[in-house]
C-alpha cells in the first residue's frame, strides 16, 4: 500500500509544526473550497467552511488514527461542516418568517478568498452563468443532504464510491442508492437537462 504523504505532515501538525499546516492547507484548500462552494453556494459560507476545516485538523491532527487517508479524514470533517451550515441556514429562514426586522448582516472578507477568487472556480461558476446549468447548480444545493453529498463527492468531486463511504461511513452499496436516488430526483425536476453520469 501507498504511504500517504499527507501523513507525515499531520504527525508535524500534532507536534505543533505551523509550517505543516500551512503545506496540508495549500495541497487541500482549493479543493475543499469547490466541495464546499457547490454545497452552499456562496463564497465566503465556503471560505469559512474550509476554514473552520483546518482549524479543527489543527486541534484533533494527535486524535487522528489511519485508517483511512488523511484526505479522507480532511473531507469528512468539511461534509460535517457543510451538513451543520445547512441546519443552521434552515433554522435561521424559519426564524426569519417570524421576524420583522430586515437588517443586513455585514459581509466579512476572509483571506482564502483571496488565495482562491471567484475566477478560479471550475466550471461551475461559469455554468451559473447560464439558465440551464444555474437551474441543475439549485436543484442540486436542494437535494436532501444525505442524497447530496454523496452525489457532489462522486460525480462532481470524482471520489469513488469505496472513498465516499470511508467520508460518510455508511456502506458502498448506500453510497450507490444515494447517488442513484439523488440522480433521480435530479432527472425529475429537470427532465429536459441531462445529469451527469458516474466518472
Amino acid at each position: 500500500m501507498t504511504e500517504d504523504p499527507d501523513r507525515i505532515l499531520l504527525q508535524s501538525i500534532a507536534e505543533g509544526d505551523e509550517k505543516a499546516l500551512r503545506e496540508l492547507m495549500l495541497r487541500h484548500q482549493e479543493k475543499l473550497f469547490h466541495f464546499a462552494y457547490r454545497f452552499v453556494l456562496n463564497e465566503s459560507d465556503a471560505a469559512e467552511i474550509v476554514s473552520e476545516t483546518f482549524v479543527r485538523v489543527h486541534r484533533k491532527a494527535s486524535q487522528f488514527r489511519p485508517r483511512a487517508k488523511v484526505r479522507t479524514w480532511i473531507d469528512t470533517i468539511a461534509g460535517n461542516l457543510c451538513r451543520d451550515h445547512q441546519r443552521r441556514e434552515k433554522r435561521r429562514r424559519f426564524f426569519s418568517l417570524f421576524s420583522s426586522s430586515n437588517g443586513n448582516e455585514g459581509d466579512e472578507g476572509f483571506s482564502l478568498l483571496d488565495k482562491i477568487p471567484a475566477k478560479d472556480l471550475p466550471a461551475d461558476e461559469d455554468l451559473l452563468r447560464t439558465e440551464t446549468h444555474g437551474r441543475l447548480l439549485q436543484q442540486i444545493h436542494s437535494l436532501p443532504t444525505k442524497l447530496k453529498i454523496p452525489f457532489i463527492l462522486h460525480i462532481l468531486e470524482e471520489h469513488s464510491q469505496r472513498e465516499c463511504a470511508e467520508i460518510l461511513k455508511v456502506s458502498e452499496k448506500t453510497v450507490e442508492t444515494r447517488i442513484y436516488r439523488a440522480r433521480k430526483r435530479l432527472q425529475e425536476a429537470l427532465s429536459d437537462q441531462h445529469i451527469p453520469n458516474n466518472p
